[in-house]
């Protein structure tokens, strides 16, 4: 039986509570594009992944969303 995300990293439960459904939604797209291309998942790849998608976007809407992520990103060792 596959793990949910609290079982795997209870101390997420903060930054996920905190996410939006879009947020939520594009984070998990985001890493299984990771997974599925053999990078690493850590903080710091999904800061670096985070930095390159919105260096390429034109849209506002997801410039705005990939900032959201960015910034829950940046907060998560101030929310504990």
């Amino acid at each position: 039986m596959a793990k949910t995300h609290e079982e795997v990293a209870p101390e997420c439960k903060g930054i996920l509570s905190s996410l939006g459904s879009a947020h939520e939604e594009l984070l998990g797209r985001i890493v299984i594009e990771m997974l599925r291309a053999g990078m690493p998942v850590s903080r710091k790849s999904l800061f670096l992944k985070l930095a390159f998608l919105m260096n390429d976007t034109e849209a506002p809407s997801e410039t705005l969303l990939y900032e959201g992520i960015f910034r829950l990103l940046l907060n998560a060792d101030h929310t504990h």
